[in-house]
């Protein structure tokens, strides 16, 4: 027997409603329905070959375009953009109720 674990989400109004819609029109509680299309969607990602050696293609494409982005900003003349635009990730990070990566400095790598 599988044992299922419990997750909440929390959805816009518009998309809750479309969700308990089509759960009653498939005759199945929001639970399973929500279940059915979250298993779709793994069981798609798995078939396309999406595997740990394309995550760290991704990754690494990730961290090249943020140092690259980081050298332009500092060789940018607006010598402040730069700083603007770490508290302006920061703002994000926090929005999202994600913490930084590091708390003792680093901000100054290029």
């Amino acid at each position: 027997m599988t044992n299922h674990i419990c997750l909440q989400t929390y959805l816009s109004y518009p998309l809750a409603q479309w969700v308990r819609s089509e759960a009653d029109d498939h005759g199945e509680c929001v639970s399973v329905f929500i279940r059915d299309l979250v298993m779709a969607a793994y069981i798609t990602q798995e078939g396309a070959g999406s595997g740990a050696l394309n995550d760290l293609d991704h990754a690494r494409e990730i961290i090249f375009s943020s140092v690259a982005l980081d050298a332009i900003l500092t060789a940018h003349p607006d010598s402040s953009l730069r700083q603007k635009t770490h508290a302006a990730y920061a703002r994000r990070l926090e929005r999202l109720g994600l913490v930084p990566a590091s708390l003792n400095g680093g901000g100054d790598e290029a």
